[in-house]
């Protein structure tokens, strides 16, 4: 199975939130730190937001932050909300005409196997992927 971009996008976004804590960020320092196009952040961010992972305040001191604390933000659940396929094959598709659908037996393996990557995914949190600030070569203590 492959994650499309925008979900590993939006995996390293909130890799980065978390390494900021309580301190907030805002979409140039995205850019700069995953040399990613502007406009791919700024759907990756307004997925997020939508999907209340992050918060963004406007103003003076606003910026972007984790809705909630890492350690309640799984990996899974992101990527649930991010991808929009996750039928692997034709046949598994709404509406798929395969001709040997009614007699396939691949169909089980592969849905047992979807759902052990997202079940694996599940068993982790943004806060058990984080890394440090220093990292994104960020002067912060």
């Amino acid at each position: 199975m492959r994650l499309n971009d925008t979900t590993d996008l939006a995996l390293r976004v909130m890799i980065y939130a978390a390494s900021m804590k309580d301190r907030r960020f805002t979409i140039d320092h995205l850019v700069a730190a995953y040399h990613a196009p502007r406009s791919t952040v700024m759907k990756v961010v307004n997925a997020l937001t939508r999907g209340e992972f992050l918060t963004a305040q406007r103003g003076r001191s606003g910026g972007l932050g984790l809705a909630r604390a890492a350690q309640e933000i799984g990996v899974g659940t992101i990527v649930r909300h991010m991808e929009t396929d996750f039928d692997l094959v034709e046949c598994m598709r709404s509406g798929g005409d395969c001709t040997i659908t009614a007699s396939c037996r691949l169909i089980s393996p592969l849905a047992e196997a979807r759902a052990a990557f997202l079940a694996t995914l599940d068993n982790y949190t943004i806060a058990d992927i984080a890394i440090s600030p220093r990292d994104f070569g960020l002067a912060i203590s």
